[in-house]
């Protein structure tokens, strides 16, 4: 009994030592004591960072600074993103919530970018520290502290200098959106998916716009993919093509290439909505079926015309 009751009291023991060993004591700090910011969080107007436990003072600076500009970021975040997520549900009928964290997590990305934010420096910060060192074991570590002075009107400028850049690339979409309805040269719409495309390198897909920018180039791809070939004018010399997307006529700035079972000499010139095709059919017979087909590029969709020549 006597030996069990040795063993437990040493098994006590035993974490005792181990925090013995492992305690670590304040060497030094930035001030003779505490600031009152610290140690009664009153801080309103500003922002307190903290970040304990790092190696070097280089590397607190640089985790409270990204800390306060995701901080930052994440209170802008929550004024437009309740605005923003009205506005889709109709995006999704079951993961709102997740959806609407997507977006939030994809503002404050963005936001956190803002030039506006880049004028953040940590010597316009009030900056405490301690430095802890286990004499034992020779480890150390900093906890530093910052208080970042942040007005609400400077919150608010943020949120709306945020607000008018969103605004301007919506509404650039809006215009891109709203010129398919018109668009009568093939040329514009492939610019246009370009730009979309070059829009979305940019985003992520948590972000509102791309969505937006999703769904308009998939009507430019259809738009592009429902453009056909008319045959207006066809003898032995020459035939006429139109591109036509349903009913409307379109203009092609590019030729197409032209091949031909027997004709040869090919002239192809474009004077807007007519693309005529000139060529030599004297090696052709009438009892036979001459074709010319026509091979016309449009960004990634390939269009092919073949076409019986009338002798």
């Amino acid at each position: 009994m006597r030996n069990f009751m040795f063993i437990l009291s040493l098994l006590f023991l035993l974490p005792m030592n181990l925090c013995a060993q492992t305690k670590f004591k304040l060497e030094e700090q930035s001030s003779k004591s505490r600031p009152d910011w610290l140690t009664d969080n009153n801080y309103k107007g500003a922002f307190m960072v903290q970040a304990n436990g790092m190696a070097s003072i280089e590397d607190a600076q640089n985790a409270v600074m990204t800390s306060l500009l995701n901080q930052i970021a994440s209170s802008v975040a929550v004024e437009v993103t309740g605005e923003t997520v009205s506005d889709v549900n109709w995006l999704t009928d079951n993961d709102k919530d997740v959806f609407s964290q997507n977006i939030q997590s994809s503002t404050i990305t963005r936001i956190a970018k803002m030039p506006a934010l880049q004028g953040i420096s940590i010597t316009k910060a009030q900056v405490y520290w301690e430095y802890y060192v286990n004499k034992k074991t020779n480890e150390s570590y900093y906890d530093y502290y910052i208080l970042y002075p942040f007005s609400m009107l400077e919150l608010e400028e943020l949120i709306d200098a945020y607000n008018k850049h969103e605004k301007k690339i919506n509404d650039k979409i809006d215009g891109i959106e709203n010129q398919l309805n018109g668009i009568e040269e093939i040329s514009v719409a492939l610019k246009n998916i370009d730009e979309m495309k070059l829009m979305m390198q940019g985003m992520d897909n948590g972000d509102l716009k791309y969505y937006r920018l999703k769904n308009v180039l998939k009507q430019y791809n259809k738009f592009i993919d429902d453009i056909h070939v008319e045959v207006i004018e066809n003898n032995k010399d020459l035939i006429v093509l139109q591109l036509r997307y349903d009913e409307r006529c379109l203009k092609a700035t590019s030729l197409p290439k032209v091949t031909g079972d027997c004709a040869r000499d090919f002239n192809v010139s474009n004077d807007g909505y007519n693309i005529d095709i000139q060529m030599n059919t004297f090696d052709c017979y009438a009892q036979d079926d001459n074709y010319v087909t026509a091979r016309f590029n449009f960004g990634d969709r390939k269009l092919m015309k073949k076409i019986l020549i009338n002798l």
